[in-house]
C-alpha cells in the first residue's frame, strides 16, 4: 500500500535509485490511468481520441515511465468516465495493482471521482499503488490547498480530497525555490499548524499508507 507523490510524472523514475523499490512496480503490474483532470468537459470520444489518443503526447508522458518500470502496455488500461460505468471501473481497479490518477484540474478529478463515476470509497480503500501527478497528488490527502501560483483562479486557497493518506501534514507541488513562494509556505505551515513537504518538480515522495513511513527522493523540503 504505498502512494507515489509527484508534481511531474516523469520524476517517477526517482524512486529507482533505490533497488528495493524497483520490485514494487514491475512487468507483472496491471495498471489503471485515470486520466480524468482535464481543464473542461469533454466526452467518451474527445477523452479516447484527443484528449488522452494512444501514443499521443499525453498517452506517451504517463505510459513511457510505466514502460521504463517493465509495465507492459498490454497491462494498462486508460479509463473512461464516460463510456465506463461504475462496475466496469470497479472491476478495473479491483484487478490493478496500481492507479494513477493525472496531473491536471483537480476539481475536475474529484467530480468525476466523487459524482460521475462514484469510485470515491473505491479509490479512498484502494490497498494498492496510487501514483499521483500535481492535482493527482494532492487529492490523495483529505483536506489540501494550493498556491495562488499554481492554482486556475490565482489565489491560494483549501479545498477537499479524497482522504487515501493520513493527513497530518500538507503537500506542496510545483514548488519554486523563491523568497516569496517559501515565505508563502511558511505561513500557511504556521495557520494550519501542519508540515509541509514541499515537492519540485524534480521530486518524488514515496508513502507507505500501512506504517506512514515516507521516503524522500529529489528535491523535496519539509516546511513549516
Amino acid at each position: 500500500m504505498y502512494s507515489i507523490l509527484l508534481s511531474k510524472i516523469n520524476a517517477l523514475e526517482l524512486i529507482k535509485t533505490k533497488e528495493r523499490y524497483e520490485r514494487i512496480i514491475n512487468e507483472n503490474s496491471k495498471v489503471a490511468i485515470l486520466p480524468w483532470s482535464f481543464p473542461q468537459e469533454l466526452d467518451a470520444e474527445k477523452l479516447e481520441n484527443e484528449f488522452f489518443k494512444k501514443d499521443g503526447e499525453r498517452y506517451n508522458k504517463y505510459v513511457k515511465p510505466l514502460n521504463s518500470f517493465g509495465v507492459k502496455e498490454s497491462n494498462i488500461t486508460i479509463c473512461n468516465c464516460y463510456s465506463q460505468d461504475y462496475y466496469e471501473l470497479a472491476d478495473i481497479i479491483d484487478n490493478s495493482d496500481v492507479i494513477v490518477l493525472t496531473g491536471g484540474n483537480p476539481e475536475m478529478l474529484m467530480s468525476k471521482i466523487l459524482h460521475k463515476t462514484e469510485l470515491f470509497y473505491k479509490i479512498k480503500h484502494y490497498k494498492g499503488i496510487i501514483i499521483g501527478e500535481s492535482a493527482g497528488c494532492l487529492l490523495q490527502l483529505e483536506r489540501y490547498f494550493i498556491t495562488a501560483e499554481n492554482n486556475f483562479y490565482e489565489y491560494t486557497a483549501f479545498y477537499d480530497g479524497i482522504g487515501v493518506i493520513d493527513d497530518n501534514y500538507l503537500l506542496d507541488v510545483h514548488t519554486q525555490d523563491t523568497e516569496e513562494y517559501i515565505k508563502e509556505l511558511n505561513d500557511i505551515a504556521k495557520k494550519s499548524k501542519k508540515k509541509i513537504y514541499a515537492i519540485a518538480n524534480d521530486g518524488a515522495i514515496l508513502y507507505k499508507r500501512e506504517n506512514k513511513n515516507i521516503d524522500l527522493f529529489g528535491n523535496v523540503k519539509l516546511i513549516g
